[in-house]
């Protein structure tokens, strides 16, 4: 009796063990093995020319899968007895494993190219790369007699930027809390339908007004303190329309935002004469101090070589270029295609399957970039980031050799 109840505890006991380690085997699944490495030996040899390396990897149909190298230094590679060598792990750019098949590699080595900013089109207030980026003025005032803006900046932004008159110099304000503008001036019986109303010299009182009620014709009038009619700065409808004024409070000199549907314009004049003053007939004549403008360009083309501010015709994106011959080849010089490229980083010319090459500049926010093929030996590149159109001029461009790396199998 004793031995048959220790036998039914010992099979109960056993049971209880095999559904444990059941649920445990259901819980823990033993991992499986990892995937064996993919590391595919790359391996070439130099062509003869003292310069950077782009290299990169293709499928079977020609595409570009990965960007190996982009302008590297010799260095970078691991240099053998008669070649230089690196490895693939089988990734794509986004870090993806590429399905097997039969890939190859080609690169090519890009001498000291010479590159040089031609210039800046589109808007008057950027002459170099380190000048504040703004597509648009919103709103401009005076703080001790410079001329503060209110700008849409690129990157996109609210901000300000505050211009200097006497020394033409353009910086970005990271606030205007300091800038002490009065406040404007109460409209009078004198004013007709008034856009915009400031503080002049000698408490005097600004106005751009228009000459009747809900009309199309603009006007610039200055009144004294005690509401006296100055002078009237007259405005031509064929022209940009005021749409905001500053004025100085020391001499006789104001600041007019002007736009209409092409451009946006900011002057700056300086009295000159007023024709029978005190009239209300008075017609003041007035010096320009100073002309910015804007030129809208949502789109732009080049045409023979020149910047246009729409789509003129077809500009092409891609120019051919005849490279260097490289000698361990054995072949005739080889012509690619080159266009141009640009990221987050900035602009680049690239072959025309992807493969970065050369960098140009390092201006963001591009949204548009256009080749022009200046000679056999010399392309420009002409970008835009929505504030202004930049050109840069790339000599040299033939200093380039090609070089193969050969196919392989990828499992």
């Amino acid at each position: 009796m004793f031995d048959l109840l220790l036998t039914k505890r010992i099979g109960l006991v056993f049971c209880a063990l095999l559904v444990i380690g059941q649920l445990a085997a259901q819980e823990s699944p033993s991992p499986s093995p990892s995937p064996p490495a993919r590391n595919i030996r790359v391996s070439f040899v130099p062509p003869p020319l003292d310069g950077t390396i782009s290299l990169g990897i293709y499928d079977a149909k020609g595409k570009l899968v990965r960007v190996l190298f982009r302008e590297a230094d010799i260095n970078e590679f691991t240099i053998g007895s008669d070649a230089l060598s690196t490895t693939w792990d089988g990734k794509d750019d986004a870090g993806d494993n590429v399905p097997p098949g039969k890939y190859s590699a080609h690169g090519f080595v890009v001498g000291e190219l010479k590159i040089e900013g031609i210039g800046f089109f589109f808007n008057d207030w950027i002459s170099s790369a380190e000048a504040p980026r703004f597509s648009r003025i919103r709103s401009l005032a005076m703080h001790d007699e410079k001329l503060l803006l209110a700008v849409d900046l690129v990157p996109p932004a609210a901000g300000h930027v505050l211009y200097d008159v006497a020394n033409k110099t353009v910086q970005l304000k990271d606030t205007d809390a300091d800038a002490k503008t009065p406040a404007p001036p109460a409209a009078s019986a004198s004013d007709i339908d008034p856009i915009a109303t400031i503080p002049g010299r000698e408490n005097s009182r600004w106005v751009i007004d228009r000459t009747e009620k809900g009309g199309s014709t603009i006007e610039v009038k200055q009144f004294s303190a005690k509401g006296d009619f100055l002078r009237r700065l007259p405005v031509s409808p064929n022209e940009p329309q005021p749409k905001a004024i500053a004025a100085s409070l020391a001499e006789d000199r104001i600041y007019l935002l002007e736009e209409d549907s092409a451009r946006q314009r900011v002057r700056g004049l300086s009295l000159a004469a007023t024709k029978t003053e005190g009239s209300e007939k008075a017609v003041s004549e007035w010096k320009v101090d100073f002309e910015k403008s804007i030129v809208v360009h949502p789109e732009f083309s080049v045409v023979d070589g020149k910047v246009a501010p729409a789509s003129q015709g077809t500009t092409p994106d891609k120019v051919k270029i005849k490279l260097q011959a490289n000698p361990l080849l054995n072949d005739d010089r080889v012509t690619v295609e080159i266009s141009v490229g640009y990221d987050a980083d900035g602009s680049f010319l690239k072959s025309a399957d992807g493969l970065p090459l050369c960098t140009i500049s390092e201006t963001q926010e591009l949204r548009r970039a256009l080749l022009w093929l200046h000679d056999t030996n010399a392309l420009d590149v002409f970008q835009d980031d929505g504030a202004v159109v930049e050109q840069f001029r790339v000599t040299g461009i033939d200093q380039m050799m090609s070089f193969d790396c050969g196919g392989f199998e990828l499992k």
